[in-house]
């Protein structure tokens, strides 16, 4: 089963991290409070530690923003996916380490009390709901903070004049915090792990909310087609068409970073709708056996309006990507590239991708398909149909995409003849009957 989680979980990693790196940069600020308050009497800190806690922090926080910020942009993220994420996932443990290191050294100085302060960064690991960040953070929390503990014990063989003394003032901090650190280790791993279950089980939710919805959405052809069989058969078919079409223009490179997986199984759901406007187009024009007069045609091309209208009185699917495709899909799909198109006569790449996908597989089933005014057209007349108009109906990465698919265009064809062609002649034959009964009562 496929979820969202993978996107979702990359898309906080990066978050985090960006909040973990301006944790990091109001760390900045600690030095300079410190000088503030030896200057007041209310610290006894010497600014040489203050300075020396200035450039560690200085130093995390400027490599951490490289990290999150310089290397974790977009641009590189289009350029090479793969290193970009390994950017990110080093940057996850490099600010949380950064963070547990400045508070070690803290720990170091006698007159500031570092004890629980520690804990603060094995919680914030657990804002990447993963028990495995959990738990390597909590460890090195642990070590940095014996380290500290033991750093401030020797710390004090000034003023206790024996190393002896210093090391029993270590193992006697050290002990108590490491009962400190099991329940907040306990609480840590607890919380990381239930965060975890109910994200699962909220996005499993998700999924099956997703799936209703658009299982949903692929019964509008079914719908289509008891009103009127010639267009829940073509709703069907540019469903795969337009799943087609798409995919060969990613593996040629086409628009690569808009076309990714989860973008491609919108569009080809989001298909389904793109004639869900011919609902409100009357009986006696949709089911007309033949051709339409110029008056007949006008109120045909007012589909993509009605379709428009009924899309937008959709509830939200998708935080509502889902809506915005299926509404340019139905409100743009008889838009031509060259500007020639309807309902608005826009041109070129001002018509939405989805839509300009969406003409091409409408317009390739309109050819393939029988119906009562014409045969189905042989593959290489369509094709040629295509490339004539690259430029003009069709953008010429998309021609490029149909002339590629010639061989599985043609298999998708025949297979929808088989099945389909003997329905639509009974089809025809009825409105045959029901036209020539009009016409005697008339």
């Amino acid at each position: 089963m496929r979820f969202d989680d993978e996107e979702f979980f990359e898309a906080n990693t990066i978050n985090i991290n960006r909040l973990v790196t301006k944790i990091l940069i109001l760390l900045n600020l600690l030095p300079p409070v410190f000088i503030i308050l030896n200057k007041i009497h209310i610290f006894s800190i010497e600014n040489v530690f203050s300075l020396k806690i200035a450039v560690g922090i200085v130093i995390f926080t400027l490599v951490d923003t490289i990290l999150v910020f310089g290397c974790g942009s977009e641009r590189l993220k289009s350029k090479n996916l793969r290193l970009y994420d390994s950017i990110q996932h080093f940057a996850k443990y490099f600010g949380l380490f950064g963070a547990a290191v400045i508070l070690g050294i803290l720990g170091t100085h006698t007159h500031i009390g570092i004890y629980i302060s520690y804990a603060l960064v094995t919680f914030m690991s657990c804002l990447y709901y993963n028990r495995k960040t959990s738990l390597i953070m909590s460890i090195i929390c642990y070590l940095i903070m014996l380290v500290s503990l033991y750093g401030k014990s020797v710390a004090r063989v000034a003023e206790l004049l024996t190393l002896k003394t210093a090391e029993r003032d270590f193992l006697s901090y050290a002990a108590g915090f490491t009962v400190e650190f099991m329940f907040v280790f306990i609480i840590t791993y607890s919380v990381a792990k239930r965060s975890k279950w109910a994200l699962d089980q909220a996005m499993k939710k998700n999924e099956q909310l997703r799936k209703t919805q658009f299982e949903i959405m692929q019964f509008i052809p079914k719908i289509l087609e008891s009103h009127e069989v010639f267009t829940g058969h073509h709703v069907k078919h540019t469903v795969q068409y337009v799943d087609l079409i798409a995919r060969e223009m990613k593996k040629k490179g086409f628009y690569a970073d808009i076309l990714t997986e989860d973008t491609i199984e919108i569009y080809a759901t989001a298909a389904n709708l793109h004639d869900i406007g011919k609902v409100h187009i009357p009986d006696n024009i949709l089911n007309k056996p033949g051709k339409y007069t110029p008056e007949e045609f006008e109120m045909m091309k007012s589909h993509p309006e009605e379709g428009k209208k009924l899309i937008e009185s959709l509830p939200k699917i998708k935080d509502g990507t889902f809506n915005e495709i299926a509404l340019q899909m139905a409100y743009y799909h008889h838009e031509k590239y060259d500007g020639s198109g309807y309902p608005n006569g826009i041109s070129g790449k001002d018509i939405p991708l989805c839509a300009r996908i969406m003409a091409a597989a409408d317009v390739l089933d309109a050819l393939l398909s029988w119906r009562p005014y014409k045969e189905p057209f042989d593959i290489d007349t369509v094709i040629g149909i295509f490339e004539d108009c690259r430029g003009k109906h069709f953008e010429s990465c998309i021609v490029d995409a149909v002339v590629d698919l010639k061989p599985l265009i043609l298999l998708l064809a025949e297979d929808f003849k088989i099945k389909e062609t003997s329905d639509e002649e009974k089809e025809y034959k009825w409105r045959q009957r029901i036209a020539e009964g009009q016409k005697k009562k008339s």
